[in-house]
């Protein structure tokens, strides 16, 4: 599998600190890679470094394989959206990628008719981008990040300040382009149930540091259903689970509290089994952890 974007123990440092701390990513032909942080843990400065716009203060970097002074043919590659445009606002859509088409001087002027396709935009006619919606100028956005026909995109908050159909338009574009025209995504968004459903890799940055890099099957398992009951007597609790049920996965967690992570059908049977050996079962709960649970521990941990 071809790597897109590479890099290799990445820095940046503004005075003294420390923005991007000896980053390391290898993102895959294909893949959907959520990058996931809360506001200020480098995820922009990390896109800016890719775009060329910030420059790294140590370390490597790789796009399509070129690297060093040849960096800018990969770049060529990718389509980014990391800050908001500068639309001018009584251009319509057509007009405004008109005029960087022109001055970027790289894309076949059929283009701009087939990236308003493609975002479904091509109707707007002589509508001008100040009476845009905002899922409209998210769109118009994307269509400019499309515009030079790239292999990969790099988007930074893509869905902010969408309403949720204007989200769920962003969501099934994004799938279609990866599915369709094979394009490679990376992504950042603050509300990660949307990243959950597109991603197929998820890589959690704080303070600077990559602090975890999974697959989507890897997260689902760390986010599966589980059963939880907190108890009077955990180890009795234990005793008598494990002797009923064999193959029973149990954790014991703190405040008289036991996981169990199999046997998900039978909440009711492990209730019953718990009350007959004198075990009080003061809550019982299937639950789900979502990502925004599991990124939250992830942090505190």
């Amino acid at each position: 599998m071809s790597k897109v974007i590479k890099t290799v123990n990445l820095d940046k440092t503004y005075k003294e600190v420390k923005a991007i701390d000896s980053v390391n990513l290898d993102i895959n032909s294909g893949d959907i890679c959520a990058l996931i942080g809360k506001n200020g843990a480098g995820k922009s400065t990390l896109f800016k470094m890719l775009s060329g716009q910030v420059l790294p203060t140590n370390g490597e970097m790789e796009l399509f394989g070129f690297s060093k002074n040849e960096l800018s043919k990969g770049r060529q590659r990718i389509g980014f959206m990391i800050e908001e445009p500068a639309f001018i606002d009584n251009f319509t859509a057509k007009q405004n990628l008109e005029y960087f088409r022109i001055q970027r001087g790289v894309v076949e002027k059929k283009r701009i008719d087939e990236v308003l396709h493609i975002v479904d935009l091509e109707n707007t006619g002589k509508k001008k981008f100040k009476q845009f919606s905002m899922g409209m100028k998210q769109r118009l956005g994307l269509a400019l990040a499309l515009l030079a026909s790239p292999d990969c995109l790099v988007l930074d908050e893509p869905t902010n300040g969408l309403d949720a159909e204007g989200i769920n338009e962003i969501r099934r574009l994004m799938l279609r382009l990866n599915e369709e025209e094979g394009l490679t995504i990376l992504i950042s968004s603050h509300i990660l149930s949307e990243l959950q459903l597109v991603s197929n890799r998820f890589i959690f940055i704080n303070k600077g540091k990559i602090v975890e890099d999974i697959s989507k099957k890897e997260l689902d398992e760390k986010c599966r259903k589980q059963i939880k009951i907190q108890v009077n007597n955990p180890s009795k609790a234990l005793q008598s689970l494990e002797e009923s049920f064999p193959d029973i996965v149990l954790t014991v967690l703190e405040g008289d509290w036991i996981r169990v992570e199999n046997h998900l059908e039978e909440s009711a049977s492990l209730n019953q089994l718990l009350m007959k050996n004198g075990v009080e079962v003061k809550e019982l709960a299937v639950e789900n952890i979502s990502l925004e649970d599991y990124f939250l521990k992830l942090v505190e941990n």
